[in-house]
C-alpha cells in the first residue's frame, strides 16, 4: 500500500476533504489501497524544513504532496529520491525546484501558479478599479514574505503610482490585529497574493477587510464564492484536481522529472454583492469565474 504525506504550513479541513474525495474519484480508497498522512506547521513556516526532515527519516514514505513553495523547497533539501507533487505559487524553475517546466529532471514535478506574473495583473487591475489610490496594501505571511513574491507588487505598485507597504501577519493568531479597521485605514486599496495560511483563515480575512470598506483583490476566485471582492487568479480547486491526477501518474511508475509541471490560466472574477463594489461599477463587470484552462506545454504559456 503506497504511503503518501501531504506536507503544508497550515492544515485546511476542506482541502483535507477535497484530496480524499479525489482520490477516491481515481479508484484510491484510505486504509485499503492507499495510506494518507498530514503533516502540517499549524501556520509556521519556520517549522516545515524540519518537518520534511522527519518524515524522511522516519522512513516508508512514497511520495510527498508538497502544497506551497516553502513546503516544495523543505521536502526538495530533505529528499532528492523521493517523489515530490508539489502546488507551488511561484517559478518552479526559479526557485530551484526543477530545471525546466516541460522535463522538471528532478524528483519534483506539480503545479506551477506563477504568482509573479498573476501579481502584476492584480496591481494593474486594482489601478484600473481605484485609480486615484495611492497607498496600495499587500498582506504576508512567512510563507509569501520573500522577495519572489513581493517583488512584483512593489515594482508594478511603484511604476503604477502606488506607495506599496507590506502588512506582515508572522503569526496567524494575530491577523485580526494585523488587519483591523485602524490599521487598514491607512491603505486605499490591497492586493492579495497566493497563499496558503491566509487561505485556511479565509473567512476572516474577508470579515476584515469588510469592516475597512476598502478595496481588495484576491488571488482566486474561491475568495469571492466566500464574499470577496475580487480576483485574478486561477481556480484553486480545479489545480487540485489536476495535482491529484499528477499524484496517481507517479503512483503508477511515471518518474517527476519526466513529468511537466502543468499551469493553469487565471480569470477574472467579481462579486456585486461586495461593499465597494461603487469602485468598481465602471470597469468590472459581475461575472461568474472562467473555467480554468490548462496547458499541455507550459513552457509556451502567457497569464
Amino acid at each position: 500500500m503506497p504511503h503518501v504525506v501531504l506536507l503544508s504550513p497550515v492544515g485546511i479541513p476542506s482541502q483535507a476533504d477535497a484530496t480524499r474525495r479525489l482520490l477516491s474519484e481515481l479508484g484510491y480508497v484510505e486504509g485499503r489501497n492507499i495510506r494518507l498522512e498530514f503533516r502540517t506547521a499549524a501556520g509556521n513556516a519556520d517549522a516545515l524544513p524540519a518537518l520534511a526532515q522527519e518524515l524522511v527519516q522516519e522512513g516508508g514514505v512514497d511520495v510527498i504532496i508538497a502544497i506551497s513553495t516553502p513546503a516544495a523547497l523543505a521536502a526538495y533539501k530533505a529528499t532528492q529520491t523521493i517523489p515530490i507533487v508539489a502546488f507551488t505559487a511561484v517559478d518552479p524553475v526559479a526557485s530551484g525546484l526543477a530545471n525546466s517546466l516541460a522535463r522538471p529532471g528532478r524528483n519534483v514535478t506539480g503545479i506551477a501558479v506563477f504568482s509573479e506574473e498573476t501579481t502584476v495583473k492584480r496591481v494593474e487591475l486594482m489601478r484600473d478599479v481605484v485609480p486615484r489610490a495611492v497607498r496600495l496594501g499587500t498582506v504576508t505571511t512567512k510563507v509569501t514574505s520573500g522577495a519572489q513574491s513581493l517583488a512584483p507588487v512593489l515594482e508594478t505598485g511603484r511604476k503604477l503610482g502606488f506607495t506599496v507597504e507590506t502588512i506582515n501577519v508572522d503569526d496567524p493568531a494575530d491577523l485580526a490585529k494585523a488587519l483591523s479597521p485602524e490599521v487598514l485605514a491607512g491603505f486605499d486599496a490591497l492586493v492579495f497574493v497566493p497563499d496558503v495560511i491566509l487561505n485556511a483563515h479565509m473567512a476572516e480575512v474577508i470579515k476584515m477587510v469588510g469592516l475597512s470598506n476598502k478595496p481588495a483583490i484576491f488571488p482566486s476566485p474561491d475568495w469571492v464564492a466566500n464574499g470577496g471582492f475580487m480576483s485574478y487568479g486561477p481556480d484553486f480547486s480545479d489545480a487540485l484536481r489536476h495535482l491529484i491526477s499528477q499524484l496517481d501518474r507517479v503512483l503508477k511508475g511515471a518518474k517527476p522529472g519526466e513529468l511537466p509541471f502543468e499551469r493553469p490560466t487565471s480569470s477574472i472574477s467579481g462579486s456585486t454583492s461586495a461593499s465597494p463594489r461603487r469602485w468598481a461599477s465602471s470597469c468590472l463587470q459581475p461575472s461568474s469565474p472562467a473555467p480554468t484552462k490548462w496547458l499541455s506545454n507550459p513552457a509556451m504559456q502567457t497569464p
